[in-house]
């Protein structure tokens, strides 16, 4: 490894890091996904891949503001509010209850997945807005559903499920570009930890895992703003952002625990140490993937990036669990290697990698230090944190009802933070 921490915390390089959603699948939407990216030269277009059909893993809703959508024309389409690899979401007003909701049109492939009861979606969402304080996204910190319809499509892209919600001002992806390129301030980041680990708590309460938590799938609410505008809503101040409140969005990859339908979850640098290995796993993978974010929202870095190191003999899989190892300097014992399908792949009886790497003590601690954001109180508070979250046994990680308790969170109350950003 050269120069430890500029090398291991350099940007990622690009990836396809949508998880797969069926095996057999899988082959055919990746091809699909990396022509896509090809043909906008790395970038997300503007609109959707409407020429794409159902039968190619797509089949978007051909959608335009002025649509009525629902049963008797209930919901007017305003305006797109975007759009990911399986849905577009829209902007559009209820008639029925006359308030502005977020109308989420699954492709015509997602809608047979979830008819084949290959993604729970709609399920996670029923049991997430049936639960104590479901119905009122800002006491649980998770999206919740107001109603479901089936919009009929063409034949070309199939019918597609409709998932309605309540609105949201923006999520925190838009944040980042603007507030957070050497991480956020340390109160707006707390603030978003905080109800992001509050949201996870009712998740996890429920047997609900997320598997795919991420800047994009944390949203805002609105304010004060007008959120029926036609017109995309502005990026809020440090202040206004101070007093909004985060969510946990987009369930299209959330699975019940101890009932997976797929196990190619989470974003590889994101992924929690069981993942790589092909183990059994649970709820604990969300709070892996949360201490990733938290250390990026601190910092402005990722904490793992997707490389090999031919030098070691480590290929990107092995080079990922080595890092792991020097970042939170414990070994993988033998009980999580034996239980996972690629555990004597990559480690001996011994429980040491193969090629016998060097195994730095290149800690959370140590590289935290190094941004020099922190002061000495706040680094041990954080680091301590930070190592509750990222323990390589699920078995050692907290769950986040402990972690709602932890030191890191004085100065936290409900959420608002009493330092200054």
């Amino acid at each position: 490894m050269k120069n430890g921490q500029d090398e291991i915390l350099s940007p990622p390089d690009a990836e396809c890091s949508h998880p797969q959603l069926v095996e057999g699948f899988w082959r055919r939407c990746c091809g699909l996904i990396l022509s896509l990216a090809a043909l906008v030269n790395g970038f997300k277009p503007l609109d959707e891949p409407l020429h794409l059909s159902v039968d190619d893993g797509y089949g978007f809703a051909r959608i335009k503001s002025g649509d009525n959508l629902g049963q008797h024309d209930r919901f007017s389409v305003i305006r797109r509010l975007g759009w990911g690899m399986y849905s577009s979401t829209w902007l559009a007003k209820d008639h029925q209850d006359k308030k502005h909701v977020a109308v989420k049109v699954l492709t015509g492939f997602a809608t047979r997945l979830a008819h084949e009861g290959l993604t729970p979606e709609l399920d996670v969402l029923r049991k997430l807005s049936s639960s104590p304080h479901g119905a009122e996204p800002k006491e649980g910190h998770c999206l919740s559903l107001h109603s479901n319809f089936l919009h009929p499509g063409r034949a070309d892209t199939g019918p597609h499920l409709c998932l309605v919600t309540d609105v949201f001002g923006g999520d925190v992806e838009h944040l980042k570009r603007i507030y957070a390129r050497n991480g956020f301030p340390l109160s707006l980041a707390k603030r978003i930890l905080f109800h992001t680990l509050k949201g996870l708590t009712t998740m996890h309460q429920q047997g609900i895992v997320h598997t795919d938590l991420k800047h994009d799938n944390i949203l805002f609410d609105g304010g004060n703003t007008d959120l029926g505008s036609a017109d995309p809503l502005p990026i809020p101040s440090i202040n206004e952002a101070l007093d909004r409140t985060f969510v946990i969005a987009d369930f299209g990859n959330a699975q019940f625990v101890g009932k997976p339908t797929f196990d190619e979850i989470t974003a590889e640098a994101l992924r929690a140490p069981e993942t790589l290995l092909r183990g059994p796993w649970d709820e604990k993978v969300d709070i892996w993937t949360f201490g990733c974010l938290a250390f990026e929202f601190l910092c402005g870095r990722q904490l793992f990036k997707k490389r090999s190191y031919s030098e070691h003999l480590l290929d990107t899989v092995g080079g990922h669990l080595w890092r792991m190892q020097c970042f939170t300097d414990e070994k993988f014992d033998v009980e999580q290697l034996k239980n996972s399908e690629l555990g004597y792949t990559y480690f001996d009886a011994s429980c040491q990698l193969k090629s016998r790497p060097p195994l730095l003590s290149h800690t959370i601690s140590k590289i935290l230090a190094s941004f020099n954001i922190l002061d000495t109180e706040q680094l041990g508070t954080t680091a301590s944190f930070l190592h509750r979250c990222l323990r390589l046994d699920p078995h050692n990680r907290a769950s986040a009802e402990e972690l709602l308790d932890d030191p890191f969170w004085v100065g936290v109350h409900d959420g608002v933070s009493a330092e200054k950003a």
